[in-house]
């Protein structure tokens, strides 16, 4: 899987979680540039990314994400 068909999967979860459903992430999309990107979505994020990719995300690196790319990092 190419690094943009990454990106493509993580914008679907993005979407879902957040409910937005015409969201378009990039690499630098950052709780920022969202409201609804709280503390909530980034744990219902991060769960649904190890589910779509198959990985597991240590509890201390969660804590540190700070933007798409650093998400798009851990798959592989």
């Amino acid at each position: 899987m190419t690094r943009t068909q990454k990106l493509e999967r993580l914008q679907e979860i993005f979407r879902d979680v957040l409910d937005q459903p015409a969201l378009r992430i990039t690499e630098g999309f950052s709780p920022v540039d969202c409201p609804e990107w709280d503390s909530v979505a980034t744990v219902q994020i991060v769960l649904a990314t190890e589910a779509a990719f198959r990985i597991r995300v240590p509890t201390e690196t969660v804590a540190q994400l700070r933007n798409v790319a650093e998400l798009l990092d851990l798959t592989p």
